[in-house]
């Protein structure tokens, strides 16, 4: 690969890793009982 492939690779990785972060910031776990908490960074993220 060459670099500008490796940096294409990599900008998508992380555009998905901060939507998915995103969506898990504002949903709850599918078990009413149970909900982990949540890192103290994920706040920034909530809509």
């Amino acid at each position: 690969m060459t670099k500008n492939e490796k940096n294409v690779a990599a900008t998508l990785m992380e555009k998905i890793a901060r939507k998915s972060v995103e969506v898990a910031a504002d949903s709850r776990c599918v078990y009413v009982l149970h909900q982990p908490k949540q890192p103290v960074g994920i706040k920034k993220f909530k809509k």
